[in-house]
């Protein structure tokens, strides 16, 4: 049981740190090339629809991480 929820807690962990960065990311990106800011659409754009993209990706790396190591903590 404890294997799971630290597999849950490393997918959350990784659900969030890979939602803020992957914004944070597409927010710099888009400024430093110029993209149009109008009424902040590209913001939203970033936040809602490129966010949650890394968001998933960065969750299945923080569960398959968590799983790892709960399984390497549990050994002899």
């Amino acid at each position: 049981m404890m294997k799971v929820l630290i597999c849950f807690l490393a997918a959350l962990l990784g659900l969030v740190l890979g939602w803020v960065l992957t914004a944070a990311a597409a927010l710099t990106i888009g400024e430093l090339t110029g993209v149009s800011q109008f009424e902040g659409a590209f913001a939203m754009g970033a936040v809602f629809q490129l966010g949650p993209i890394g968001g998933l990706i960065f969750g299945c790396i923080g569960g398959w991480l968590g799983w790892r190591w709960a399984g390497r903590r549990n050994r002899p």
